[in-house]
């Protein structure tokens, strides 16, 4: 839902676009000017993080969250697209956050969650 307060502005990083709100918590995706599907668009910029294991949820819109490490700095500056500490809505049944080191990833359907952890 927007706000009087957002700010919908594109970044660009890893040769995509990225919108990323805390004030609505809205996340949108897009290369070359078109809108890019939430999962290729998560592929393209956390294909690489390591899942490093999973924590209790508090404050989270889902019961488990799953924590995330890039493999390098260069990786972990994809992060500084979203607001840090703040839920936003990827798709309907996942949500994302991070610290500024640690992608979060909440997902709030068990098919989500197993195809996320699934081989690690």
């Amino acid at each position: 839902m927007k706000t009087e307060t957002c700010t919908h502005i594109p970044i660009a990083t890893a040769g995509i676009e990225v919108v990323s709100c805390g004030d609505c918590g809205e996340v949108g995706w897009f290369r070359r000017g078109e809108w890019l599907d939430p999962a290729e668009g998560m592929a393209v910029l956390f294909g690489q993080y390591d899942l490093v294991g999973r924590l209790e949820a508090l404050s989270a819109p889902a019961p488990e969250v799953l924590l995330y490490r890039p493999p390098s700095g260069r990786w972990r500056a994809h992060l500084d697209v979203f607001p840090k500490h703040v839920w936003l809505e990827v798709s309907p049944d996942l949500f994302l956050s991070h610290d500024g080191e640690h992608l979060l990833l909440a997902p709030v359907d068990q098919l989500y969650f197993d195809n996320l952890t699934q081989g690690a």
